[in-house]
This record gives C-alpha cells, sequence and structure tokens, in this order.
C-alpha cells in the first residue's frame, strides 16, 4: 500500500491540469501544499495579503486563458480574498481559490479560525464545494477547473479542512479524473448570422464596440478582419484596448461620446451594457438604435438593450462565422458622413488636450505624465492602471497596442488591483516591459507588495500620481486640518521602494519625467518613480458625467 497525504493530491491535482504558477500566503493549515509545491520546484509567488494573491491569480487567468490558482489559509485568511473573488465575479474572469479550514470534526465548536466561509463565499462564486474526503480532492479540482472555464468564466471557490490537508490515503483508493479540457467554443446558429449581417448591411452609422470577453476569446484576428472586410468604426473597452490597432483608421475610440450618441446600429462583442456603456440608455445612446450582440453568455442577451439579433457563442468562433458569410452578405461601409464626423470630433478631442499634454507648468497634471509615458513606451509593453482619474485620463492618452496588454480595476471599480495586477503580468511575461499607473490612494491599498516584486526580481515600474487626495471630491490640503478627503503631501513612496529593495525616483517638475523613466527601467529592479502633482489638476471636460447617478455625480 502506498500512502499519500492530502496536501500532496491537491500538488498532484494542480499539476495534472496544468497549472505552473500559485499566488499564496503561507500559513496553517495550507503550509503543507505550499512548501510542498515550491519543494518540487513549482512557482509560487508569495504576497503580503490574501487579497494581492487573489487579484494576482485572476490577472494570470485572464493574460494566459487559463485558471490562476490562490492559496489562503482559513478564517480571515480566506475572507481576505474576497474582494478579489467579486472583482473577478464582476469582470467574468476564471479563478480558483483553494482556502484552508476548521476541521470537520471540529466544526460548530470555536475551532480556530473558523467562520463560515462557504456561506460568506458561494454568492460571488460560480461554484463552490468543500473536501469531505481525502481521496474526493483530484476530482473536486477537476470540476472546480470545468466551472471556472465553462460557458461565462467566473471564480469558484474550494473550502479544504485541516484534516483533509495533513490525512493520509492509500493512493489505490483516488480516483484520478482527465485533467479538464479546454473550454468550448460554440458557433452561432448560422441563420442568425445571416439576420445579423443584413441589419448591418442597412445601417447608415454604424458602430463596433469591442470589450475584454473578446480579448478572452483571442478574437482579434477575426475582429480585424472584420473591420478591414467591412470598413465599421470601432471602439473599445478599456481592456478591450489593443484588440484592434490603435492607429486603425476605423478607429473612433477618441470620439466615444459622438459615436455611442450617433450610431443607429451597434454591434456589441464581448461587451455588456452594465454602467461602463451607460446601460445603453439615453442620452448617452441614441434612442431606438437597432442591436447585435454577440455574447457567450444567452442570458446577456438582450439585458438592459432589446437585441434585434443576439449571437450566442465564443466570439472568436462567431466572428469567423460572420467573416465568412461577408461572401452572401455583404457589408461594406466605407467613406461617409457619419465616418467624417466621427474623425473630425477626434481631431478636435486630440486638440483640446494639446496643451495639457505639452505644459510646463512647474505643478504637474496628469496629462503632461502621460505624454511622457507614451512617448518613451515600447509597443509591446504592458500597461495596469489603477485609481480614479489616474485610470480614466491614461486610456485618453496611453496607447495600447496589443490584445490583453492593458489591464485595469474593470467592471467592479475595485480599487487596489494595480499591483497585484502588475505582479500577474511580470510573471506571465517576463521578457515585456509592465508598467502600473496609479493614484497615491489607489496605491495605498495593496502598495506594501511593491516589496513582493522586489523579492521576485520582478522588474515593474509603478509611477505613483500623488495628488495628496482622494480624487474628485476634495482638491486642497491645508496643513493640520483634519479632512478624510487628505492625505498628507509629498509622501516619500520612492524611498519606501528603496528600502524593500527596489529603484526609487523623485519627480517635482516636467523635465525629470523622462529621465526618471529611462533609469527605473534601465534599472532592472522593481521601481517606484513618485510624481509629486497638482492637486488641483484633472481630466478635460467632459459632456456627461462618469457615472450615471443622480445628483452631483451624474444626471437624473
Amino acid at each position: 500500500m502506498a500512502e499519500i497525504s492530502g496536501a500532496q493530491l491537491v500538488i498532484d491535482s494542480l499539476r495534472r491540469e496544468g497549472v505552473d504558477t500559485i499566488y499564496v500566503l503561507p500559513g496553517d493549515p495550507v503550509g503543507d501544499i505550499v512548501n510542498g509545491w515550491a519543494a518540487a520546484g513549482h512557482k509560487a509567488i508569495a504576497v503580503r495579503h490574501e487579497q494581492v494573491a487573489c487579484m494576482a491569480a485572476q490577472a494570470h487567468s485572464y493574460l494566459t486563458r487559463s485558471v490562476g490558482v490562490c492559496i489562503a489559509a482559513s478564517g480571515v485568511g480566506q475572507t481576505n480574498t474576497l474582494t478579489g473573488i467579486a472583482n473577478a465575479y464582476s469582470n467574468c474572469w476564471p479563478l480558483l481559490v483553494i482556502g484552508g479550514s476548521a476541521e470537520l470534526r471540529r466544526r460548530n465548536m470555536g475551532d480556530f479560525q473558523e467562520l463560515p466561509q462557504i456561506e460568506t463565499t458561494a454568492p460571488i462564486c460560480k461554484w463552490t464545494a468543500t473536501v469531505d474526503s481525502i481521496r474526493r480532492i483530484p476530482n473536486l479540482i477537476n470540476q472546480a477547473m470545468k466551472q471556472a472555464l465553462s460557458g461565462r468564466p467566473g471564480p469558484v471557490y474550494l473550502d479544504l479542512p485541516a484534516e483533509m490537508i495533513s490525512g493520509i490515503e492509500d493512493d489505490a483508493n483516488v480516483p484520478i479524473p482527465q485533467p479538464a479540457p479546454e473550454p468550448a467554443r460554440p458557433m452561432a446558429d448560422p441563420q442568425e448570422i445571416r439576420k445579423a449581417l443584413e441589419v448591418l448591411a442597412e445601417a447608415e452609422r454604424p458602430l463596433l464596440i469591442v470589450g475584454k470577453g473578446a480579448a478572452w476569446s483571442w478574437a482579434e484576428e477575426e475582429l480585424l478582419q472584420f473591420v478591414d472586410r467591412t470598413q465599421i468604426p470601432f471602439l473599445t473597452s478599456p481592456m478591450g484596448m489593443g484588440m484592434l490597432p490603435p492607429e486603425h483608421p476605423m478607429n473612433v475610440s477618441a470620439a466615444r461620446t459622438q459615436a455611442l450618441k450617433g450610431a443607429d446600429t451597434i454591434l456589441m462583442v464581448g461587451a455588456r451594457f452594465n454602467w461602463l456603456f451607460h446601460f445603453g440608455q439615453p442620452p448617452r445612446f441614441a434612442p431606438d438604435f437597432k442591436l447585435v450582440q454577440v455574447d457567450i453568455e444567452g442570458s446577456e442577451i438582450g439585458a438592459n438593450v432589446p437585441a434585434t439579433v443576439g449571437l450566442v457563442g465564443d466570439a472568436k468562433m462567431v466572428l469567423g462565422q460572420m467573416v465568412d458569410e461577408l461572401d452572401e452578405v455583404p457589408v461594406s461601409y466605407g467613406e461617409s458622413s457619419w465616418l467624417n464626423d466621427l474623425k473630425a470630433k477626434c481631431a478636435e478631442n486630440a486638440a483640446a488636450i494639446e496643451p495639457m499634454l505639452n505644459s510646463d507648468a512647474s505643478q504637474i497634471g496628469y496629462y503632461r505624465i502621460f505624454k511622457e509615458i507614451r512617448d518613451f513606451l515600447p509597443k509591446d509593453a504592458i500597461v495596469v492602471a489603477d485609481g480614479a482619474s489616474t485610470m480614466d485620463i491614461s486610456r485618453q492618452v496611453v496607447p495600447v497596442w496589443y490584445p490583453r496588454h492593458r489591464l485595469d480595476a474593470g467592471v467592479a471599480g475595485c480599487v487596489g488591483t494595480g499591483v497585484p495586477f502588475a505582479i500577474a503580468s511580470q510573471v506571465v511575461h517576463p521578457d515585456k516591459p509592465v508598467i502600473c499607473l496609479q493614484g497615491d490612494w489607489a496605491f495605498g491599498f495593496n502598495g506594501m507588495d511593491i516589496e513582493t516584486a522586489a523579492r521576485f526580481n520582478l522588474p515593474i515600474v509603478w509611477v505613483i500620481f500623488q495628488n495628496a487626495n482622494i480624487d474628485k471630491w476634495v482638491r486642497t490640503h491645508v496643513d493640520k486640518v483634519e479632512d478624510p478627503n487628505d492625505f498628507t503631501p509629498s509622501l516619500r513612496f520612492d524611498v519606501m521602494m528603496e528600502a524593500l529593495g527596489g529603484h526609487g525616483e523623485f519627480v517635482e517638475r516636467p523635465e525629470q519625467i523622462r529621465p526618471a523613466l529611462e533609469r527605473a527601467f534601465g534599472s532592472g529592479k522593481a521601481s517606484v518613480i513618485n510624481v509629486i502633482m497638482d492637486p488641483g489638476a484633472g481630466r478635460r471636460q467632459q459632456e456627461f458625467a462618469w457615472l450615471a447617478r443622480e445628483g452631483r455625480m451624474g444626471y437624473s
């Protein structure tokens, strides 16, 4: 009889399922799993907070089209992952969180760190389960992988009681499943494909909207073929950036408001009519526009906006069907007053920010910082953005040239994702430059984990936009006056990075930005460029408020 521990079964099962990296904070009772994984030569990124591990794991998923894995200790260790799980749930990203938990035999007795982990986690997961038998570990991990990847992806949680980890089983009694297959790529009904193209062919003011669902599907090749064949104007969601070349003549992202308001027919691919796209409602959209909607989740079709044609399927496959059907149902727009007006608006908006991009004012604004970053970064750089105006304005100025090369908070609007997303980006792409653009408020959420980057020799460059206030509310700091919206100005985050083993730069004037970027990227170390900026700086005037709520933030 050969005996095997529950911890070893977890390790073997994860490897069998193709996992090569786990994100962890070691602790009781998962220590044997984490240490065994590392001892076997597998990559374990140990962080300083479980939220970071969970957020990094989901970014790993998105960047690799696989299931990222986070392993957390019991009780409050596991509950520290909840915000990360919620973010993955909102963004429809696969994620496996394995949480250690109190022993089954001592449940409801007040065992060490005993909490209702399944009950608190289940509402924001696709699937949850508790391991109640050591021999079931491989099957439950296999089920978790399938659930996370199937259909619309999402997070799953596996509760692992302490005695299931430390216990021993005869390996002859342990069923071993086949690894979870690649997620299915369903195609849409061919008749509906034809209907969709017929609707698009009649459009006078067409618009293509590309979301991160298309990026998850790796649909960039089919998207480009469709745009080139039809000459349809397009814009993207924030993480849809890079799915089509930013210099493409049909890119009207810089005229986003005018494009959304004016389109009479919209092709929506892998995006949703949630708050990011203003629910598809007037005044942000034209009333009664026609909608061709592509989504892998059937229940999403017609959500908030009635779909003229709904195409349920994988974005890559459905777009391939549409491209193939263009021979039978031609759709071609070319030059039009609609496109010319959008291009004119793009030029107008570009001209409006030009003075801010080139400002030499001693107090530095957002646009000047982003202009220097834009002009410095190579095209293959991965851009991570985190914060309010820092995240929003970066989309206007810093282009993204390749798919899945921009990560930000996404649908949950979750501040604090920057540090973990940047860590995962550099782990997945060690050969590419990674830059993380963060407001000082956003940096504070998970900033201590810049030490993780330094410890693992991840040469990420953080640019911290330090305006010393919580953006959009109070923009002035008065010394010795307490205000919940203000921070102490000119904090030395760069010195913090140096103390943790990385490289630091302190920037107070515009002409210092470019040399600081050169030195930071040239250092080969995890780096912080700490930019002291105008506390009153903001974005250019917008036609609509950023969030459609009544009162001071939006319109009624």
